[in-house]
């Protein structure tokens, strides 16, 4: 019996981390506090997190992202700088701050709806 109840807790927890893990998943819309406009449009696969983010037209590849549960982070290059990058998924918002400034200068940006 001990078994199967540690059997059918695993396979929540894992269906809790997948769900918000896709969840991750698409693309992402807002403003930076100088008021650049921004999109990251992002993929999740297991632990691996890719796709852009785009600031202001000029986009750049996202690599080393990794996500856990709710949280994720990844690297980008932002004005010819190489910058990482923190955040977090709340429903259809997630914050994002860079990890040299630390949360307080997070960021909201919002899910892109579908037309």
């Amino acid at each position: 019996m001990k078994l199967l109840g540690s059997v059918a807790a695993i396979a929540v927890l894992c269906a809790l981390t997948t769900a918000a893990q896709s969840s991750l998943t698409g693309k992402w819309q807002g403003e930076t506090n100088n008021g650049a406009q921004l999109v990251l449009d992002l993929t999740v696969k297991e632990t691996i997190l890719t796709g852009t983010l785009t600031r202001d037209g000029q986009s750049s590849a996202l690599s080393d992202g990794k996500v856990s549960k709710n949280t994720f982070t990844f690297t980008a290059q932002i004005n010819d700088r190489t910058e990482k990058l923190a955040g977090e998924l709340a429903g259809d918002e997630i914050k994002i701050w860079l990890e040299r400034q630390g949360s307080d200068r997070a960021i909201v940006l919002k899910r892109e709806k579908h037309k």
